[in-house]
């Protein structure tokens, strides 16, 4: 059981350890590794530590646990579905596919013959069941039918004690593992879902009538706060999550209401904050920890969140993988490593780096005629969406059909970007005469080109009326043959046969209007038939087809009767459902060797010369048969020659075409090999984003950037000297190529895998130099007064580019490429003019020029120092004054006395100018000292001060 559980590695039965182990994992709540890792590198390590720590544990305590086995089964079963590698050994030594292996048999071995579980054979029914069925859902689903029988007997225990409110109640607390009766019903829904696959019509109504109670079940407790161990509340991140799970597995409901709820609950996860890291806690605002973010990642990706679209998916994922101990482990949330382990495991597999998702799209059931003369055709479409990282090519084929009937997919291959989606077609082709009651089931497969053994999945089935009634008599089917267990061998032909009574054990026999009996191994139909001989045995002939028939050991058979609708008085007969084990064994030869000669993946051409080699591997078998098949639909049969050589010419339609060599020998060993070819007549779409024609560009070496759109891969070079391969045929490159100076030309050549060549010419202006700026005027000159204060400028420049020139802000003024000069008329402000002269060329290199012009409009200015203004002189005496200007320097400096008899002066070593004046000359009394001034520009004056004589 598994809150008896302490640790991941020790078994231990005292449940007062419990709180002990949770304080100490809580304390350890950094279990990072801190290394970059990939969503695929980090479920890879956790599903090598699920494998071995789970199976470790069961071997110790003899007993699956309620939980333990059945989530673990599940969560690797899931991640085997998305090619992750089972043949890695896990710490136990064992391989990841052997441990999975005896966790399935474990689950099915402990099961009751009621078809429910129970803890060491007295507790805890409902929540071993659930977790039991959970995985065992898994297994069926993507690792082998051989349990589907046990599965079945899961969900037809559970139809039986569904409460009326639509859920299984919880019958254990352990928080987180088992909380909640939501959580219980989830897991029990999504064992119903895929049993649901397993039995007759009649019997699938009624499991899908559960499913739909349960679900709306879940739908009336969306906002129910129950904390409670045993409610029906879901305030718990992990039980929103569960939540999501139940309501996927029900199917869309009616009105989409189960569509639209899960809607409600992924964005109830997306607005739930936990404070300081994108992951969740247990409650909004809650301490993130591993087992709440890991359940809200896989069910935001349940919902279709995607990390491209969502940064708190994105970064929440990204915050998970930092979490992961190097062992490979999660640690928190839990009292046990493996529940945060397999919840972070399977929300990194569902986003893995290489992931599809296949929907169908509008009716997943078509109806066709009865007993029509000519063959029918339905198509069916499917919704095909790259849910990883990287972008991938996916190979869409088709499988399942009952013997005669044909399907094929249009187009067989799909590049989608990450995050993008496309629709696919499939055409479904019935043979003429078909009988009542017939149901045909084909499966759409989107496998992976980045990443083998990713595959995503959709089926469809069409019919032939009428439905098989829900209300009726009762009826049971018994299979004849083969035997339980009996070996069918593939290439060999096996009697399948069954017969049906009613409740009243009337035998139920053809050959008109008495349903159909179809026969399933490993989950695909394989054959049916209608009692038209009237023998009362439905009987059908199939031979496993030795190149398309994979699946080998044991796995399920069952005969599944398809009840018919009768006229009264007559009662409506039920379907009903028998099921046992067979185990199918390899083809005991070997099968023909067959090579196809290496034609091109991509072509111009539609037609090509194909050959290749058919011979027998199986001593003393010689081949019977050999023929291309051209898109499945032209053969063209061919006889091996020497060394067996088949060659031919083929005519090729534009778009995908696949082409089949397909050899049998006289063993009835098959081989059929195959290989796509696509035919492009259309070249890339090239764009130049950058540089654009006519750039003028500063450096030698250019980065042009490219973007190309095509369906093959594309070859981009650029300049004869830059090459990049875009493996999916579109995106976008980056050249960097070394260019000369002046006009230049830049070749873009586009070369796609058929040949098809695009090229772009870019025609651009190279200069990385800036301009030389020389002014006339030169610098700091000295100008004087000026008509309107106006003084011709010019400005030289040298470049090889045009360039702008800009005085003070003003407006630019164009110079051609070569250089020149500008001319321009500067109003100048008396004292110094200061210039900034701006000169930029086309290709953005830039000059800055700081120019002086001093502008002098004022004459000098004389103080008078001998004699003092105003005071009395006599005799002879010398005239002193200092003379100042705003530039400089003075000339002409003269003496006078009132205005007349001007006498040159004379500078002297202190600065100051003096003359003589003999005041004998003058009569006494009031007279002036004149002195006359000029500057080097021209500007001059004279300047009076008063003085006395008294001789």
């Amino acid at each position: 059981m598994s809150s008896l559980a302490t640790s991941s590695r020790r078994p231990a039965r005292r449940p007062a350890l419990i709180g002990l182990l949770t304080l100490v994992v809580a304390f350890l709540s950094a279990p990072a590794s801190a290394q970059t890792q990939t969503n695929t590198q980090a479920t890879q390590r956790a599903i090598n530590f699920l494998s071995a720590d789970v199976s470790n544990w069961v071997t110790a305590n003899g007993c699956a646990a309620c939980h333990r086995v059945g989530a673990t089964t599940f969560g690797i079963a899931a991640a085997r579905a998305n090619g992750y590698d089972m043949n890695a050994v896990a710490s136990n030594g064992r391989t990841n596919q052997f441990n999975l292996e005896f966790l399935g048999q474990r689950i099915k071995n402990e099961q009751l013959a009621n078809g429910s579980w129970i803890h060491e054979g007295v507790s805890f029914r409902n929540e071993k069941t659930s977790y039991s069925t959970f995985g065992l859902a898994g297994y069926d689903q993507n690792v082998s039918t051989q349990y589907s029988a046990t599965l079945v007997a899961a969900a037809n225990w559970a139809l039986s004690t569904q409460e009326a409110s639509g859920r299984w109640a919880s019958d254990h607390a352990s928080f987180p593992v088992d909380h909640g009766s939501l959580p219980t019903t989830a897991r029990i829904m999504t064992g119903i879902a895929q049993a649901k696959q397993r039995v007759d019509p009649a019997r699938a109504a009624q499991y899908q009538a559960a499913l739909d109670r349960s679900a709306a079940y879940i739908r009336a407790n969306l906002d129910n706060g129950d904390t409670s161990a045993t409610g029906n509340g879901m305030p718990y991140t992990f039980q929103v999550a569960w939540a999501v799970v139940g309501l996927k597995a029900a199917g869309p409901g009616p009105g989409n209401a189960n569509l639209t709820a899960i809607d409600t609950l992924a964005n109830r996860l997306l607005t739930r904050a936990s404070p300081g890291n994108p992951g969740w806690g247990d409650l909004p605002n809650g301490a993130a920890n591993d087992v709440a973010t890991g359940s809200a990642i896989y069910a935001l990706c349940l919902a279709g969140r995607e990390p491209a679209t969502d940064p708190r998916v994105r970064s929440s994922i990204e915050w998970l993988k930092t979490r992961q101990s190097p062992d490979g482990s999660w640690r928190t949330g839990s009292a046990t490593f493996d529940i945060p382990t397999t919840f972070a495991s399977l929300g990194l597999s569902c986003y893995g780096d290489f992931s599809v998702h296949v929907t169908v799209v509008g009716e997943a059931r078509k109806e066709l005629a009865i007993a029509s003369p000519q063959g029918q055709q339905v198509t069916f479409t499917f919704n095909v969406k790259n849910h990883g990282y990287q972008a991938d090519t996916y190979t869409l084929s088709t499988t399942g059909g009952l013997p005669g009937w044909a399907s094929s997919p249009n187009p067989i291959s799909l590049f989608l970007p990450a995050g993008g989606d496309s629709t696919v077609t499939v055409t479904v082709t019935a043979p003429p005469g078909l009988i009542p009651a017939l149901t045909s089931e084909f499966t759409l497969v989107a496998a992976s080109g980045g990443a083998p053994g990713v595959s995503g999945a959709a089926r469809v089935n069409a019919y032939t009326p009428p439905l098989p009634p829900v209300t009726g008599l009762a009826t049971v089917t018994t299979i004849q043959a083969p035997a339980v267990n009996a070996h069918i061998t593939i290439g060999t032909g096996n009697v399948l046969s069954a017969r049906v009574r009613d409740v009243n054990n009337v035998p139920v026999v053809g050959p008109t209007n008495q349903g159909v009996v179809t026969f399933y191994v490993a989950g695909v139909p394989v054959g049916a038939d209608a009692d038209l001989d009237g023998d009362g045995l439905f009987t059908f002939n199939w031979v496993p087809p030795t190149d398309t028939w994979t699946v080998t050991g044991s796995q399920d058979f069952r005969a599944v009767y398809s009840g018919v609708e009768r006229t009264a008085p007559q009662v409506n007969l039920l379907g009903s459902t028998d099921a046992r084990t067979v185990i199918i064994d390899a083809f005991p030869h070997d099968t023909p060797s067959v090579t196809i000669g290496n034609p091109p993946a991509y072509t111009r051409e539609t037609t090509l010369d194909i050959w290749g080699y058919a011979t027998p591997r199986a001593p003393g078998a010689v081949i019977t048969y050999a023929a291309f098949t051209i898109n499945g639909s032209t053969v063209i049969p061919l006889t091996p020659g020497n060394g067996g050589l088949i060659y031919t010419t083929i005519t090729l339609t534009e778009g995908p075409n696949i082409i089949q060599l397909t050899a049998r020998d006289s063993f009835g060993g098959v081989t059929t090999k195959q290989v796509n070819l696509t035919v492009d007549r259309v070249p890339p779409i090239l764009t130049i984003q950058s540089p654009v024609s006519g750039a003028a560009l500063s450096g030698l070496n250019v980065t042009v950037t490219s973007s190309v759109q095509d369906q093959t891969p594309v070859r981009v070079e650029t300049q004869w000297v830059a090459t990049s391969l875009l493996e999916f045929g579109n995106g976008t490159v980056e050249h960097t190529v070394p260019m000369n100076y002046g006009d230049q030309v830049i070749l873009v050549r586009a070369t796609d895998s058929a040949f098809n060549v695009t090229e772009k010419l870019v025609f651009i202006w190279v200069d990385p130099g800036s301009p030389v700026v020389s002014t006339n005027p030169a610098d700091n000159q000295l100008f004087g007064p000026l008509t309107n204060n106006q003084l011709t400028y010019t400005v030289n420049v040298q470049s090889l580019s045009a360039t702008t020139v800009r005085i003070n802000g003003g407006a630019p003024v164009a110079v051609n490429r070569g250089g020149g000069a500008v001319q321009t008329t500067l109003t100048l402000n008396p004292g110094v003019n200061n210039l900034s002269i701006v000169t930029t060329s086309e290709t953005g290199m830039t000059t800055t020029t700081t120019r002086r012009v001093n502008y002098d409009t004022q004459a000098p200015v004389a103080t008078l120092l001998a004699p003092t203004v105003g005071s009395t002189a006599s005799g002879t005496i010398t005239l002193r004054a200092r003379i100042t200007d705003n530039f400089g320097p003075v000339s002409n400096i003269g003496f006078s006395r009132d205005m007349s008899g001007i006498r040159q002066g004379t500078l002297q070593p202190d600065g100051n100018w003096t003359a003589q004046l003999d005041t004998t000359e003058l009569l006494d009394g009031a007279h002036t000292i004149d002195v006359w001034m000029s500057d080097g520009v021209g500007n001059s004056t004279v300047q009076r001060f008063n003085f006395f004589v008294d001789n």
